[in-house]
C-alpha cells in the first residue's frame, strides 16, 4: 500500500541491531517515525535487514526528511512462541521499497 507522510527530522530515522536467534548473525534494521495526515498521527515504519544492507537506503531516507513522501509499505501481523515458550505477537508497517526521489 502507499502511505503518504512526513519524516520530520533526521532523528526520526533510527537504526538498531537485531540478532537472528537461529544463526546468531547480527544485522542492522531501521525504524522510521512517520507523521501521517487525515487523521494526523505518528506511525512506526520498520525497515528490513535487506533494505538496510543497501548503502543507498539511509541516503535516500535522509534525502526526503522534511518533504511529504509516499512510502510503499505493507502491514504485517505474525505470532509465534519464543525460545522461552512465551507467545509473542508482532504487527506493524514495513517498508518494502525505497521512495522515489526526484532529481533536483
Amino acid at each position: 500500500m502507499k502511505l503518504e507522510g512526513l519524516i520530520l527530522d533526521k532523528s526520526d530515522i533510527q537504526t538498531k541491531q537485531k540478532t537472528n536467534f537461529n544463526t546468531g548473525e547480527v544485522n542492522d534494521v531501521g525504524l522510521i517515525k512517520l507523521i501521517t495526515t487525515y487523521p494526523t498521527q505518528t506511525v512506526d515504519v520498520h525497515v528490513s535487514v535487506e533494505l538496510m544492507k543497501d548503502p543507498k537506503t539511509l541516503q535516500v531516507l535522509n534525502g526526503v526528511v522534511g518533504t511529504r513522501t509516499q512510502l510503499s509499505v505493507e502491514y504485517k501481523e505474525m505470532s509465534f512462541a519464543n525460545s522461552d515458550g512465551k507467545h509473542v505477537a508482532i504487527n506493524g508497517f514495513h517498508l518494502f521499497e525505497l521512495p522515489h526521489v526526484k532529481a533536483s
